[in-house]
């Protein structure tokens, strides 16, 4: 088999047990926890939108070379230089660089797939290919979160905390008290409470603070692979709503449903910068 089917698979079964974990954890609210008309109404919403956004971060593009993105920006610079002449300046320059830095407003060289890429692609080893505007490889979705898919990634932690959150504060038969207390009389039925309960507190915390870093990295116009990047941003504007219209879009309702996201400045290709950017070094 080889690393690309091999690579799919691992892709497909991710996906199916981690949606089969969303299946679970709704039959389980349901059948075990009777919550009322209004309250399972309210979780039904969140949870919908959680499975939602989940199917979506996982089945879009990221923005591989594949996209419509990196084929436009790719037949717009083709003869504009040979890859061998490519090949040649990049790992020239490379010999001269320690460690990554910022390359604002220029194409880059990926070694392994031997092709240029657009400024702040990066290449993920886990899905064979370079992305644009890579943030990280996530293995619970079986790919990569990156350009086209960044937004569904966000609403994917925001309304998998809101869904836990509605389960636990709508339980009454039992309360999260009861369903977690300790008895000598356990029945089958109560340890599954317990154990449903106890994994939706965990997912709570966890999706909350994943929520949290994403946000805040998104407010700051960073990926998580230039976080580690020496020297200020180039690409962080004026303001953090700035920053957030640039990955989300205008402002509306459209940034809480995961639907595409509609006017971007950016085509993922190319992004803009402070005035001073362009005197920063290039990777």
């Amino acid at each position: 088999m080889s690393s690309d089917h091999l690579s799919t698979c691992i892709s497909v079964c991710t996906i199916t047990v981690v949606t089969g974990i969303y299946v679970a954890a709704w039959a389980g609210y349901h059948l075990l926890l009777h919550p009322g008309v209004l309250w399972a109404c309210l979780f039904n919403v969140t949870w919908a939108l959680a499975l939602w956004s989940y199917l979506q971060t996982s089945l879009t593009d990221p923005g591989s070379p594949a996209s419509p993105e990196w084929q436009a920006w790719a037949q717009a610079r083709q003869g504009e230089r040979s890859l061998e002449q490519w090949q040649k300046d990049a790992e020239e320059e490379a010999g001269n660089l320690r460690e990554r830095s910022w390359a604002p407003g220029k194409p880059t060289w990926c070694r392994s797939c031997r092709m240029e890429r657009p400024e702040r692609a990066h290449h993920c080893a886990s899905c064979g290919c370079c992305v644009l505007r890579m943030d990280h490889h996530c293995p619970w979705i079986g790919s990569c979160v990156g350009w086209r898919n960044h937004k569904y990634f966000l609403l994917l932690n925001w309304w998998c905390f809101w869904s836990c959150a509605c389960l636990l504060l709508t339980m009454t038969r039992p309360s999260v008290i009861e369903a977690i207390g300790i008895s000598s009389n356990l029945s089958a039925k109560s340890i599954l409470r317990m154990v449903m309960v106890l994994s939706i507190m965990v997912f709570l915390m966890l999706t909350g603070l994943l929520f949290a870093l994403s946000l805040y990295a998104a407010m700051r116009n960073a990926t998580t692979i230039e976080e580690f990047f020496a020297g200020a941003n180039p690409y962080t504007l004026d303001s953090s709503m700035d920053n957030l219209t640039e990955l989300l879009g205008p402002p509306g309702l459209r940034w809480l449903v995961p639907v595409p996201c509609a006017c971007r400045r950016s085509d993922g290709t190319q992004f803009p910068t402070k005035p001073e950017a362009l005197s920063y070094g290039s990777v």
